[in-house]
């Protein structure tokens, strides 16, 4: 009777492994089919159970699965078979991390190579079916702007905008000016043309169309009637530096061929502009891109702010400055700007254009001026305190519309005296 209790209880056992074996056998299916799902959907997969942590659940199948081995055979192993199997789990561990690092480094050197090719396809590709990149931004301005397929750039409006911004009314022509009108690349006969580059002050911020002061310059110019069809495009755009400024007249400004450049100065001149592209550092230890590949997939796709591989667009409250694409910073300091100064005086001669500096300039920028041999004018020098009421803000960098018109006048005259326009016939 004994040895049939202790066969039956034997065969309990048993019954309990087995049971138990199963019951871990299909604990550690599901995990290791969540992790499939997750790689699968590149992400989250909440197809039948919310899952999002693939290390926990992996980690846990196979840990269920050893369980379910050990209940329906480990458990009479012996000692040599332990250690056979230990050896085993060891190279097979090995085997995966081994992997998994060479798998990591192949990925990041892949990586790296599209960002050194800077070739920005993805975004032209774009350009060419109409459908230019979105920048995601919680700021306004990330509503009207979109990256340029000139790394230097970074930025700029939108083209064909018909729309309301700040109340007022923004309509940008077919090569993003805030303009209604088209200008044709060629030269009209008998024309003078001004480019004008800048922010936020030049482009208008707060006033309506052709309210900002080159707008203003435009009309107030025509208005003579002498003969002479002045065109006065504004490339201005808000956030920019002079940095900036330097390489948008470089990338567009060049080709409609000015006789005067305009440049708007004011006091973030040399400061960061607003948007920058964040260059990823592939060497980094604190992420792994292979895990991002796999498990975040549907993020990063998803990611607006990835302007190509390894580039993200993301405003000044965001971006990392340590990540900053270093030829990007190039704006924001004093020696810099030094720099891109001497360049704009450089492509002035080189292209044959008037070249001025105008806005509530600093001492510091005036300096700058006179150092290099750019001509500058100051509204604090052109327009003595108190001559317009304090609400025209023609000292700060965004006046109203007031203030942009007396902007207008004072710039007219400055460069009349200059002699880069003709005086005004009287009447």
């Amino acid at each position: 009777m004994d040895g049939d209790d202790k066969s039956m209880g034997r065969s309990a056992v048993d019954w309990v492994c087995k049971l138990g074996a199963l019951g871990f056998l299909a604990v550690g299916a599901v995990c290791l089919l969540l992790v499939a799902g997750m790689i699968y959907e590149g992400g989250v997969w909440a197809h039948f159970i919310y899952a999002e942590k693939p290390i926990p659940h992996f980690l846990g199948g196979v840990a269920a699965l050893f369980a379910a081995y050990f209940l329906h055979r480990g458990i009479r192993n012996t000692r040599r078979d332990w250690l056979r199997i230990f050896g085993k789990m060891v190279m097979a561990a090995f085997s995966l991390i081994l992997s998994l690092v060479i798998a990591e480094v192949g990925l990041r050197a892949y990586y790296s190579a599209l960002q050194n090719a800077n070739t920005m396809e993805k975004l032209k590709a774009a350009r060419r079916t109409g459908k230019p990149v979105p920048v995601r931004s919680t700021h306004a301005l990330g509503a009207i702007i979109q990256p340029s397929d000139n790394l230097k750039v970074m930025y700029e409006l939108l083209p064909n905008l018909n729309t309301v911004f700040g109340h007022k009314r923004l309509i940008t022509n077919s090569d993003g000016m805030r303009d209604a009108r088209e200008y044709p690349v060629s030269r009209l006969p008998n024309s003078i043309r001004v480019v004008g580059l800048g922010d936020s002050g030049m482009f208008g911020w707060g006033v309506d169309l052709d309210e900002d002061y080159m707008s203003v310059l435009e009309a107030n110019l025509n208005l003579r009637e002498d003969g002479t069809t002045y065109e006065v495009l504004n490339m201005a755009v808000p956030g920019y530096n002079t940095q900036l400024e330097l390489e948008a007249l470089r990338h567009k400004g060049v080709k409609y061929k000015p006789d005067i450049v305009i440049i708007g100065c004011c006091e973030n001149d040399y400061s960061l502009p607003f948007f920058l592209l964040e260059k990823e550092n592939y060497r980094r230890r604190d992420v792994s891109f292979l895990y991002n590949l796999l498990f975040r997939r549907a993020v990063l796709k998803n990611n607006e702010t990835q302007v190509a591989t390894g580039f993200a667009l993301r405003d000044l409250r965001e971006f990392d400055r340590e990540r900053v694409v270093s030829e990007l910073t190039t704006g924001s300091d004093i020696d810099r700007v030094r720099q891109a100064l001497a360049e704009l005086r450089a492509l002035s001669e080189q292209e044959g254009f008037k070249l001025l500096v105008f806005g509530p300039m600093k001492e510091i920028i005036r300096d700058l001026c006179r150092e290099v041999g750019v001509p500058y004018s100051s509204t604090h020098d052109l327009i003595p305190e108190g001559t317009y009421p304090n609400e025209y803000l023609v000292y700060w960098m965004h006046p109203n519309k007031d203030g942009h018109r007396v902007l207008a006048k004072h710039l007219e005259d400055d460069l009349v005296k200059r002699g880069w326009l003709p005086p005004p016939h009287v009447k």
